[in-house]
């Protein structure tokens, strides 16, 4: 019987809480950590997007700026400097762009002339892009901090050029970074807020799927416990629709095995007590009357000494079936193959039942084919396999008072049958009668394991065993063997 489980102690509750708060704190750390670093990602590589859009957008739109203007000019003055000078202080003084950028106009040697701001002339504004351009004409661009100001600035410088290529002035477009850094930063500021949002759903959810992984994993816990405490056939309950769903399944179907084989292997053990106990008590019995010399006649010793052999060999089977069993279940189970023709075993084996069976009012016939093929296999395992046929067609078929073997070729194989005339086996018993420690409802004495012991020495030799029952009619255990085709040599396997 399995024992029942033992109310957990409060240091082993305490101890499966603590692993279970492990588990769900590695699940949160590991998903949230990895959120976290892509998301972090993400929002470093938006900020510099960011950051290199607006500072872009601001160059160009300098950079056009100052172009602009100063073809403007060019085109429309001719050249012509003095109107150059006069287009160029009426641009810097009435342009809109000025409210939101500072314009310059400097002469040739970078000194301020007009500043939309105001700023007096005469000063020398610094930056790399006036002196670039004033050197090499064309357009610049620099970024920097104002000494007036002390303010981080970027400016675009274009050049007035003339047709013999003297530079004489540029104008400049000058705007502070600070309102370029107020968006970046609203915008980082956003992009920060939905990173910490979706940071904070995938906390929760991450923990609502933690805790709905708890459930069935604590229930599969404690049912795995019950099984090794040996509280077998139990279940888990509700089983869920999905992969936590099939190890349920699976865990309630290896309760549902081991329960089976534990009450094989009690049935077993309490059959083979009493398989035991029944020879042991008859040769105890007749030992002791022996020895008291309560046994006079010699017709009563010879009795007595006939159970007591009959019993001994019954029982030196049993420990061998049991030998053989054991071998079967470690893989140990040998065979020695060779070249062998099997009839004259099986007349052995007919006619040493045949008189034994007729004493108990059962006809055993014999029907053998002309002619039989010879197979390679064991003949020691093989009579094992037909003794435990016939064995078992006179255990529970006896009532039918009648067993027929047959020996045939049919398709390269050579066949044994044993039929009875019995009550047969019940169809959902029929599917069972070969495993290991099943005997259905039969009352007949027998361990259970001599069919599974038959059946894998069988798949040894390459062939199968068939039990075919209708009941009422009676049973049929069949033997195929594969039969040697030619005259090939003798072979050891």
């Amino acid at each position: 019987m399995p024992a029942s489980r033992e109310t957990p102690s409060a240091s082993e509750e305490l101890y499966a809480r603590e692993e279970e708060q492990s588990l769900r704190h590695s699940w949160l750390t590991e998903s949230i950590a990895s959120s976290v670093m892509v998301l972090a990602g993400c929002f470093l590589l938006f900020c510099c997007a960011v950051t290199a859009f607006f500072y872009l957008s601001l160059r160009n739109e300098l950079s056009e700026c100052a172009e602009s203007a100063v073809a403007y000019l060019t085109k429309y003055a001719l050249s012509d400097q003095d109107a150059i000078r006069t287009g160029a202080t009426s641009y810097v003084e009435t342009a809109e762009s000025r409210n939101a950028m500072e314009l310059q106009y400097l002469d040739a040697d970078g000194a301020l002339l007009v500043s939309s701001l105001g700023r007096s002339a005469g000063i020398y504004p610094q930056g790399e892009d006036l002196s670039s351009v004033l050197e090499n004409g064309g357009t610049a661009v620099w970024q920097g901090r104002d000494k007036f100001t002390d303010e981080t600035v970027m400016a675009a410088s274009a050049a007035f050029v003339t047709q013999d290529g003297t530079v004489t002035g540029a104008l400049r477009c000058v705007s502070s970074l600070r309102v370029v850094h107020v968006k970046i930063i609203t915008y980082c500021g956003i992009a920060l807020a939905v990173c910490l949002l979706v940071v904070l759903l995938l906390t929760i959810a991450n923990r609502r799927f933690a805790r709905s992984l708890m459930v069935p994993i604590r229930q599969i816990n404690d049912t795995a416990q019950m099984i090794a405490d040996g509280l077998y056939g139990v279940h888990i309950d509700p089983v869920y629709p999905d992969e936590i769903g099939e190890l349920c399944r699976t865990l309630n179907n290896m309760s549902d095995a081991i329960s089976r084989s534990e009450k094989l292997k009690n049935d077993f053990i309490s059959s083979v007590s009493h398989e035991l106990r029944t020879p042991l008590t008859a040769i105890g019995g007749w030992g002791e009357t022996l020895l008291a010399g309560g046994a006079g006649e010699s017709e009563e010793t010879r009795r007595g000494l006939t159970i007591i052999t009959n019993e001994a060999s019954r029982l030196a089977r049993m420990v061998e079936e049991l030998l053989d069993f054991s071998r079967m279940e470690s893989g140990h189970l040998t065979m020695r193959m060779e070249r062998i023709d099997l009839t004259p075993d099986i007349e052995d084996v007919v006619f040493m039942y045949m008189d034994a069976v007729r004493r108990e009012g059962i006809v055993l016939e014999y029907d053998e084919a002309d002619e039989l093929p010879e197979i390679i296999g064991d003949r020691n395992r093989l009579r094992q396999v037909f003794l435990n046929l016939l064995d078992n067609a006179i255990k529970h078929g006896g009532e039918g008072k009648r067993v027929r073997v047959e020996a045939y070729a049919e398709a390269q194989t050579l066949v044994i049958s044993v039929r009875d005339f019995g009550a047969g086996i019940p169809p959902d018993e029929l599917a069972h009668v070969k495993e290991r420690f099943y005997k259905g409802s039969s009352k007949a004495r027998g361990s259970g394991i001599g069919l599974a012991i038959a059946d894998e020495i069988m798949k040894l030799h390459g062939g199968r065993l068939d039990i075919q029952s209708v009941v009422g009619q009676g049973t049929v255990a069949t033997m195929t063997l594969p039969a040697i085709i030619g005259d090939p040599d003798t072979e050891m396997l």
